[in-house]
């Protein structure tokens, strides 16, 4: 796709552990309807100080690009080889989660997110429970 000037819509800062100063900016542009009803909707993503050209993700609809965008600024983030951090975190957490979809189906993608809520709490019941240890063992017996 020949370049062309996009609107950004979204932009998210990104360090390098062990490289003052050094950042990756993620730019992600308005999805840009495509030509004919049958084409695919194209959204812009910019990962300024990681690669040198714009990316252009696809979808079948607005939302979908977007959505492929972000796949897209994970994948890359994730197999550049760099410690990156955001807010602070630790290197890799880049907030960009990955979307819980498969290929079989909405019941296969409602028992995935059924997995990963059931999980969840029990990971959150599990923290509670040591965060209540804790306490009565610094109140003392």
């Amino acid at each position: 796709m020949a370049r062309q000037k996009y609107k950004v819509i979204a932009v998210r800062r990104y360090s390098v552990e062990g490289e003052s100063g050094r950042e990756i900016v993620l730019k992600i542009g308005e999805p840009i309807q495509p030509a004919s009803p049958s084409g695919s909707w194209t959204c812009p993503v910019f990962l300024d100080g990681l690669e040198p050209d714009i990316q252009y993700a696809e979808g079948v609809d607005a939302v979908q690009a977007i959505q492929s965008a972000m796949r897209h600024a994970r994948h890359a983030l994730d197999n550049c080889g760099l410690p990156i951090t955001w807010l602070g975190q630790e290197p890799g957490d880049i907030g960009l989660p990955l979307p819980i979809d498969g290929p079989f189906g909405l019941w296969f993608q409602r028992r995935l997110e059924k997995l990963v809520d059931d999980e969840t709490e029990r990971v959150g019941e599990i923290v509670a429970a040591v965060l209540k240890e804790r306490a009565r063992r610094k109140r003392g017996p």
